[in-house]
C-alpha cells in the first residue's frame, strides 16, 4: 500500500510540473527543457533574425510544438530543430516568445525574450535659423502649434499654467486661458475645432472649444499615468509621459488604444516630451537635452536626430531659462517652429543633414 501511495504521489507531481510555466529567462526547474537561445533580455537589431533552440531532454517524448510571439501563433513543428525568428516586420522593444511543447494530452511551455533595437545610427541634422520671433520669456512652455496663422501654446508651472494664442511676428498673446492654480499644464493639439490639453501629475486631460478656449469637456488617464507631450496625427492622439513609450488614444473618447517603445540603435529612449506630428513622423523633444528625435510611428524606431545645440544664443540665457521644448509645424508653408521653457525667442529653422 506504501509503494502504491508514494508511485501516485509521484505521478501527481509529475503531471503538475509539465503544467507550470518557466520563468522568462529560460533557466527555472519547473519545466523539463527551456530555451537555449536566444538568452533573455538578448539584444536584437530590427531587420536580423535570431534562432529559436530548444533544449529538450531525449527521454521527453512530445507531438508537436506551438512557438508564439507576444502570444499570437507563430509557427508549430514536429522536432526540436531551430527555427529562424526574422525581426524585420517587428516594432521595438521587448517581444515574448513562447513554446509550448504537447505531449499525449499534457502541456510545458517555456518563455524567453528578445529585445529590438534599431539596426542603425539615426540620421543626424544640424539647423540654420531662417527667422527669429519674441516669445514671452515667462512662458514655460509645455506644448506649441501652428493653426491658422497663429501659435497655441500651453504653459507650465502651478499657478502660472495657461493656454494660449500668440501672433507670431509680435509674440503678443491675443488670447489666453489661466488654469485653475492646482493644475500644472503640459502639452496641446487640436483635433478638428476642439483644443486638447494635457496636465502633468493630475491625471487629467481638457478639451475646448478652439475660439472660444471654453472648455467642453475632460477625460481621465489610463496606463500612461503622467501627460507629458501630445500631438495628431489625423486619426488617432499621441501621448508621451516621460517614458520611452508613446501611447495612441481614440480621438473621440481619448482611451488608450495602444503604445510603441521608442528605441534607437543602442536602447530606450526616455524622456520623450513636447510631440509634434510631420510628415508621418512625430517629432519629440528630448527632456533635459538639445535633442529632437524623430519617429517612427509604426515602429517606434528613432530615424533621425536633430541637434539644437547653441540655437539661443548664450547672450540670451537668463536665471530662469529652461530646457529646449515646443515644437509647431506649418504644413502649408512648411515653416519648423521651435522654443524653449522660459526662452524669449522662438526660431523658425531649416534642418541641415549633416
Amino acid at each position: 500500500m506504501n509503494k502504491f501511495l508514494l508511485f501516485c504521489l509521484a505521478t501527481l507531481c509529475s503531471v503538475a510540473a509539465c503544467n507550470r510555466d518557466k520563468s522568462a529567462n529560460g533557466s527555472s526547474s519547473d519545466t523539463s527543457f527551456n530555451f537555449e537561445s536566444p538568452e533573455s533580455g538578448t539584444l536584437i537589431n530590427k531587420g536580423d533574425s535570431v534562432a529559436l533552440q530548444l533544449n529538450i531532454p531525449a527521454n521527453l517524448p512530445y507531438d508537436s510544438i506551438v512557438y508564439k510571439l507576444d502570444n499570437k501563433p507563430y509557427r508549430i513543428t514536429k522536432d526540436s530543430s531551430a527555427i529562424w525568428l526574422r525581426t524585420d516586420s517587428l516594432r521595438m522593444g521587448s517581444r515574448l516568445v513562447t513554446a509550448t511543447v504537447y505531449a499525449k494530452g499534457e502541456t510545458e511551455t517555456a518563455n524567453t525574450n528578445v529585445v529590438v533595437i534599431a539596426s542603425k545610427l539615426p540620421e543626424q541634422y544640424s539647423f540654420s535659423v531662417i527667422n527669429t520671433y519674441p516669445h514671452d520669456d515667462h512662458a514655460y512652455t509645455q506644448g506649441l502649434e501652428f493653426h491658422n496663422g497663429f501659435l497655441y501654446e500651453s504653459t507650465g508651472q502651478r499657478g502660472q499654467s495657461t493656454l494660449r494664442k500668440v501672433e507670431l511676428k509680435t509674440g503678443k498673446v491675443v488670447q489666453k486661458y489661466d488654469l485653475p492654480s492646482k493644475y500644472f499644464g503640459e502639452g496641446m493639439t487640436f483635433v478638428g475645432d476642439k483644443i486638447i490639453q494635457l496636465t502633468w501629475q493630475e491625471g487629467v486631460g481638457f478639451v475646448y472649444n478652439k475660439n472660444t478656449f471654453e472648455k467642453v469637456g475632460e477625460f481621465s488617464y489610463q496606463s500612461s499615468t503622467e501627460g507629458w507631450g501630445i500631438c495628431y496625427d489625423g486619426k488617432r492622439l499621441i501621448k508621451s509621459d516621460g517614458s520611452n513609450k508613446l501611447y495612441f488614444l481614440n480621438k473621440d473618447t481619448y482611451k488608450e488604444e495602444g503604445f510603441i517603445e521608442v528605441y534607437n540603435n543602442k536602447g530606450p529612449v526616455d524622456n520623450l516630451n513636447e510631440l509634434e506630428y510631420i510628415d508621418g513622423k512625430i517629432y519629440a523633444n528630448i527632456y533635459y537635452s538639445d535633442i529632437i528625435a524623430v519617429i517612427n510611428p509604426t515602429s517606434g524606431e528613432v530615424e533621425a536626430e536633430i541637434n539644437l545645440i547653441g540655437l539661443l544664443p548664450q547672450k540670451d540665457v537668463k536665471e530662469d531659462t529652461n530646457v529646449l521644448n515646443g515644437i509647431a509645424y506649418d504644413p502649408q508653408g512648411k515653416h519648423l517652429y521651435v522654443t524653449g521653457k522660459n526662452w524669449d525667442k522662438l526660431f523658425e529653422i531649416k534642418l541641415l543633414q549633416n
